[in-house]
């Protein structure tokens, strides 16, 4: 079956890419799907995808409101959908949705999409979903909860994300000492550490709140915050800073930026700590986290709520509570026995999450559209 994935950006910017790599990776071990991809900009991601061995063009749209280019670019992949033999079309994000699923219309072929994220009523999620789809994917029951609400005749199916096991396993990274002074982290120490990108709904500042709770009765433990500012917030990176500043913990608080060698990053850790005050619609660095055999702490709304069983492989606390979340953060840095649990647990916990079983997963989804089920 041959399936052509259309993806509108061509950077690593968030999860949704990262899932599109991991899904390419894993399906040279899956048979039954042959993967062609479209991408509307030129990228790192592009390249990246290229590396892996895969057919790749590029089309760039121009501007969604010209309506000569958006018309354009639906005839240029109606031609694309006929000349391949593509037999499936599969937006990656829902931009991509508005271009391809009226393309696999006329081109009379069935169009599935990815909502990655939580559903909202505004204009463009009414026109994404007035386009014909055989199905909308999911990355949880909350994304697809919201999903149904805009569109309950649609097939909607939640598909986890994975990680790759094989990037996130202890025995292949260096030791946590070797890691920290490479990375120029204090050693010994206890290491807190977030990942996230710079965006105030990604609660970075909940977490720097929280660190400064426990300033004082943990004077080892120090708190690393690894990723970049995002384009839509460049002032929120200064507003942490400031917030550091303030508590006089710019030496226990460490902002790393954007760093491509996550594992590396979360090896140098003990706990890690997913602190969102909106609704996540997944949360990868809580997988990620427990991969590595970390204790994790996760916001309790969500996605989280589908990876973290709250006592048995990680620690949930309600959003926007920074007392909590530095109660939930003493509570593993006294107690060693639920510490070392939570981290054993947590591991088992990852390992149904692999980029294997994503893989797996969507062709079994693909292949059901193809007999009509």
């Amino acid at each position: 079956m041959k399936v052509g994935i259309i993806m509108p950006l061509g950077h690593m910017k968030g999860g949704a890419e990262i899932m599109l790599l991991h899904l390419l990776r894993a399906n040279k071990q899956t048979e039954g799907v042959d993967y062609t991809i479209i991408f509307f900009e030129r990228g790192p991601l592009v390249t990246a995808v290229e590396q892996l061995g895969y057919p790749v063009q590029v089309y760039e749209t121009g501007r969604l409101r010209h309506v000569i280019a958006y018309t354009r670019a639906v005839h240029w992949l109606y031609r694309w959908i006929k000349r391949e033999k593509i037999g499936i079309a599969l937006s990656w994000m829902s931009k991509g949705h508005l271009y391809a699923g009226l393309a696999a219309k006329l081109a009379g072929i069935d169009a599935v999409w990815f909502q990655h994220g939580v559903a909202a009523r505004t204009l463009m999620e009414r026109c994404i979903n007035a386009i014909p789809a055989a199905a909308v994917l999911c990355p949880s029951q909350i994304s697809k909860a919201s999903q149904l609400k805009n569109n309950p005749k649609v097939r909607t199916e939640v598909l986890h994300p994975g990680v790759d096991l094989k990037l996130f396993e202890v025995r292949s990274l260096p030791s946590q000492e070797e890691t920290r002074t490479k990375l120029g982290l204090p050693h010994p120490s206890r290491i807190v550490g977030i990942v996230a990108r710079l965006q105030r709904w990604k609660g970075v500042h909940v977490f720097v709140e929280a660190a400064t709770y426990l300033k004082d009765k943990y004077p080892d433990v120090h708190f690393v915050i690894v990723g970049g500012s995002h384009p839509s917030e460049p002032d929120y990176l200064a507003q942490l800073q400031q917030q550091s500043s303030a508590a006089e913990m710019t030496d226990r608080i460490y902002f790393a930026g954007y760093q491509p060698d996550v594992p590396s990053w979360m090896q140098a850790m003990d706990i890690v700590v997913h602190s969102t005050v909106g609704i996540e619609p997944f949360g990868m660095t809580i997988i990620e986290g427990m991969a590595l055999g970390k204790a994790v702490i996760a916001a309790a709304a969500g996605g989280p709520l589908e990876i973290v069983a709250h006592g048995e492989n990680g620690l949930l606390v309600p959003i926007n509570r920074a007392t909590e979340l530095a109660q939930a953060i003493s509570q593993l840095l006294k107690d060693e026995e639920e510490y070392r649990k939570l981290c054993l647990e947590g591991r088992k916990r990852a390992e149904q999450f692999s980029t294997q079983r994503l893989s797996e997963g969507m062709a079994v989804i693909l292949q059901s559209l193809r007999i009509g089920a």
